[in-house]
């Protein structure tokens, strides 16, 4: 039978609006993978179907997007808070997540080029394109922010796809226009301020901080966005230059060298790093945030402390420069994950006898070394654990001692290789006890140094949690007895606390 003759149906279960509706129905509340996987697989099926209007598709894939919008936002929280020891369930998450923001980035994108191109519906969506751009590139900010979760690579077609974007926001004249993107207070903004959340994101090195510290990252990055600067030409607070036309990441411009070609657009941080700056002073004196930034959640004001100093960092005119000269090198380390292995070497070191327990030593390539620790390739097999802010414990190759570092820097290469960046806090440590005020009972901890340093400091290690800026710990080394009052928490992790401590001896 012919199909002008009788009407053709459209072959998708969402087509008919009163049966996409009972289909949202019945998406279960309570296990939000399972919803976004059926959501993710509704938005996937919509890049090929036939017959579908356009003003029907955006409907569709709106309905979809506030379908979602919970589900993904509880993802992202559960993901930020696994614990490293379940892998599958964190494997589950990160692909979940990842998936429906990419998908709905190509719904949205593939909705703009078929109104470009002309196709039945388009004249209805009229309206309703610069949203539908603006949600396309918060979408394709969505797939950034998982990809930075897992430490990258980014794929060349986010970039493309993000160029392509914006430049149908300039051609439609609306790439500055103030849009309610979605409803509630944080759901106005620009085009433009959208790319520039992405950009500005990437350019802040976001993936070098703890996963917590990336989500307040891209917080505050969506606060601000609208002090980030962006023009066709270079200017006074120019940092970066994107080229639209490419599937290419942006360059940060060092001096006055810029690409001599290509469709660029150069932008900044704007007046976003003074609005920092000026916050931070409050934030440190009082624990609290200004009134005049919200950043959507509460965080701890020591967290926020530390990415609004990192955004200061990557936002001020000149790039953080290396403490010291990072060499080539080709050798091996020993490494021990956390801070319960790094004891239980130190105790297999200290027994100087057989221990048959299981060790989870591994063995890294060193890339380069600086004076402040290394650059390494690590096995695949270690990803199941690694994550920025990481404690391990390190033996160079041929030496007896152990000592302790931080991973800093996680990189993932097109080969899924994984690089990272190793800040050393100690080249050799030694197993302690010390016994808190609170408790009276010894427990094990270690010693980063075997003197103090010029501030008559010593660094020490234990286990999550035990650091108290109020209380004084007992330390016995060599059969003398010290007193230890703390100074300051250095850093923590999810199972330690560094911390520096005044020594004193006891009366």
């Amino acid at each position: 039978m012919l199909k002008w003759i009788v009407g053709s149906k459209v072959d998708h279960p969402l087509a008919d609006a009163k049966q996409a509706r009972a289909l949202i129905a019945e998406l279960p509340p309570n296990d939000s993978i399972k919803t976004l996987d059926q959501v993710t697989r509704w938005l996937e099926s919509l890049i090929d179907v036939e017959g579908l209007k356009l003003d029907r598709m955006f409907e569709i894939i709106e309905l979809l997007d506030t379908t979602a919008k919970n589900h993904h936002r509880k993802i992202v929280q559960d993901y930020l808070t696994m614990s490293r020891q379940q892998k599958f369930q964190e494997n589950k998450l990160w692909t979940c997540g990842f998936k429906f923001a990419k998908a709905l980035g190509d719904a949205y994108l593939n909705c703009v080029r078929q109104h470009e191109s002309g196709a039945a519906g388009a004249a209805a969506i009229r309206k309703q394109l610069p949203v539908i751009v603006a949600r396309a590139l918060r979408a394709h900010g969505l797939q950034e922010k998982w990809i930075m979760l897992r430490y990258g690579p980014f794929e060349p077609r986010l970039w493309s796809s993000v160029g392509e974007l914006y430049r149908y926001a300039e051609k439609g004249g609306y790439a500055t226009t103030e849009l309610a993107i979605y409803p509630g207070l944080h759901g106005s903004g620009t085009v433009q301020q959208e790319l520039l959340r992405i950009m500005m994101l990437w350019a802040s090195s976001a993936n070098g901080l703890a996963l917590v510290k990336q989500e307040v990252a891209e917080r505050t990055v969506a606060f601000v966005a609208s002090s980030f600067r962006l023009e066709r030409a270079p200017f006074p607070g120019a940092l970066y230059c994107f080229d639209v036309t490419i599937d290419k990441p942006p360059l940060r411009l060092i001096g006055n060298t810029a690409p001599s070609a290509g469709d660029l657009r150069y932008f900044g941080p704007g007046d976003a790093a003074a609005r920092i700056a000026q916050a931070l002073p409050v934030l440190e004196k009082t624990g609290a945030l200004a009134s005049d930034i919200n950043l959507g959640v509460s965080y701890p004001s020591d967290i926020v402390i530390a990415v609004f100093k990192h955004l200061g960092m990557y936002w001020a005119e000149k790039p953080p420069a290396r403490s010291s000269e990072r060499r080539t090198a080709s050798e091996r380390i020993t490494v021990v994950p956390g801070y319960f292995a790094i004891l239980d070497e130190l105790e297999r070191d200290q027994s100087d006898a057989l221990n048959f327990a299981e060790t989870n030593a591994e063995s890294w390539v060193v890339e380069n070394v600086s004076d402040t620790g290394y650059g390494a390739l690590i096995p695949t097999t270690t990803a199941d654990w690694m994550r920025v802010g990481e404690l391990i414990g390190v033996q160079v190759e041929g030496s007896p001692l152990w000592g302790a570092a931080v991973i800093r820097r996680v990189t993932r290469d097109e080969h899924r290789q994984y690089h990272v960046g190793i800040e050393v806090i100690s080249r050799a440590v030694h197993l302690v006890k010390i016994t808190h005020a609170t408790s009276r009972e010894a427990e094990s901890a270690v010693l980063l140094s075997s003197a103090p340093d010029q501030n008559g400091e010593i660094g020490i290690i234990m286990r999550a949690g035990r650091f108290d800026a109020a209380g004084s710990i007992d330390l016995t080394v060599k059969d003398k007895p010290f007193v230890l009052v703390p100074s300051r928490l250095v850093d923590d992790g999810d199972d330690f606390d560094w911390s520096l401590y005044k020594v004193t001896r006891p009366s």
